[in-house]
């Protein structure tokens, strides 16, 4: 069905683009061989986000299963019930099955989970099946933990569901914007001026070719845009953001102002080797670059802590919640220190500094005030003063206070974190605005080989 409609589509080219019938083969040849290649993008981008409300599903459904008895394999039992036929509930299966039949002395609990972990890489269901085998372990109270979790899980699927939406809707434009522009590369082909026909110029049968290539790489990169994984669009390295806040911490500002110097001198010898010669436009310009160099170190710094501040405001609350989830079991100090096995790179070095600070001052409030005390943030530092309060037990309403904190931390998370898919978005929009430009370089071209076939048949050339 496919190359039946990819015949079609090669045929409305054939006659639009007036194509010779060798250039015709060439790009039906070209479209049967990327054929292949899009199939399976189109079947990654199903199956991303088939797994995607897979998991969406899962969780909600093992949550609310857990409530009832606060067992791991209960709620898996009853999940795998409530799973239609497919991939999850087989995987579920498995897991099920492992819990049951394996005798040794391994977690068994904890490398069920895993294998459905490894089949479905999401960061939140790492810490949802954490929280769970937590409780069964020591136990605690749970509905209000749950309560936090299926909200940050509702806010997250909203949000990736917008983010689909938009794609899809970008993916659309983009296709318009090339079936557009080579509609209107065919429009000079059939002016109506002295009968001249350009089509069968050497130079514009192979620069519609190359103009048809093109768009074709550029609907592949937008197929790339749907076929992302879901699950993992969130994922951040730890070693990424640790190297960026050490890079910060061990800033040397005597070694980069030496370099701002040396590159400031550099430039004003440029600078005056155009003055001399008499060169004002690129005097000027050096002169720019002058005070530009003088402070790259401080613009550097400048953008290095706004980067950072960005990436706090998206790791902060996702820490905050694991946090809250321990503290059922936990005092804070211990809880601060359990922790630091999930902690996001971008808050590692802080807090191993503060756990270090509690060890000597444990019933100081300094450790807690300065806890990523350079960035300034005061979402960050409402939630440590709340923690000192708890930790001296001086707020009789805790637990309802740190909900409110969370779930204020949660609206700076959605914030930041649609504003981060945005971001991964933008390419989509000058996706949209690459058939322009080809389409454009095609018409200048045959309208250059149009005058001069005009001129040529009215006896000027």
């Amino acid at each position: 069905m496919i190359y039946l409609i990819m015949l079609a589509g090669l045929y409305a080219l054939h006659v639009l683009l007036k194509l010779h019938w060798i250039t015709t083969l060439v790009i039906g040849a070209f479209i049967a061989c990327r054929i292949p290649k899009h199939c399976k993008m189109q079947q990654t981008k199903v199956e991303n986000e088939r797994k995607f409300r897979e998991v969406s599903e899962y969780l909600d459904t093992l949550l609310y299963s857990f409530v009832k008895e606060e067992k791991v394999e209960r709620a898996l039992v009853d999940t795998k019930a409530a799973m239609v036929d497919g991939p999850m509930r087989t995987l579920l299966q498995k897991a099920v099955d492992h819990l049951h039949m394996t005798f040794d002395e391994t977690d068994v609990m904890r490398d069920s989970l895993r294998m459905i972990e490894r089949e479905y890489p999401c960061s939140r269901m790492e810490t949802i099946h954490d929280f769970l085998v937590n409780v069964e372990c020591y136990g605690g109270e749970i509905e209000k933990p749950v309560s936090l979790l299926l909200t940050d899980k509702n806010r997250w699927e909203k949000r990736v569901e917008l983010a689909m939406k938009e794609r899809k809707k970008m993916f659309t434009d983009i296709v318009m914007s090339i079936a557009v522009s080579l509609a209107i590369c065919g429009m000079i082909l059939y002016l109506p001026v002295m009968e001249v026909d350009i089509s069968g110029n050497v130079i514009c049968q192979v620069l519609t070719a190359v103009v048809i290539f093109l768009d074709d790489l550029i609907f592949t990169h937008a197929q790339k845009y749907l076929a992302v994984d879901w699950l993992t669009i969130d994922f951040k390295t730890k070693d990424e953001d640790r190297e960026k806040i050490r890079d910060y911490y061990q800033y040397n500002p005597g070694k980069d102002k030496r370099l701002s110097i040396i590159l400031t001198v550099l430039m004003g010898m440029v600078t005056a080797a155009a003055f001399y010669f008499g060169k004002q436009a690129l005097t000027a310009v050096g002169l720019l670059l002058m005070a530009l160099m003088a402070n790259q170190h401080k613009v550097g710094r400048a953008l290095a802590k706004k980067n950072l501040i960005q990436s706090i405001k998206c790791a902060f609350p996702g820490w905050l919640l694991d946090l809250v989830l321990l503290l059922q079991s936990e005092n804070v100090q211990m809880a601060l220190v359990k922790s630091q096995e999930n902690v996001p790179g971008v808050l590692e070095y802080d807090l191993q500094k503060l756990v270090g600070r509690l060890e000597m001052e444990p019933e100081s409030a300094r450790p807690y005030h300065e806890f990523l005390k350079d960035f300034q943030i005061p979402e960050v530092h409402s939630a440590m003063s709340m923690l000192f309060s708890i930790s001296m037990g001086n707020s009789s309403r805790g637990d309802r206070q740190i909900g409110e904190l969370i779930n204020r931390n949660m609206e700076m998370l959605d914030i930041a974190e649609k504003g981060r898919m945005k971001n991964l978005s933008s390419g989509m929009y000058l996706l949209f605005l690459a058939p322009v430009l080809t389409a454009s370089l095609k018409l200048l071209i045959d309208m250059a080989v149009f005058m001069l076939s005009f001129l040529a048949g009215a006896g000027l050339g």
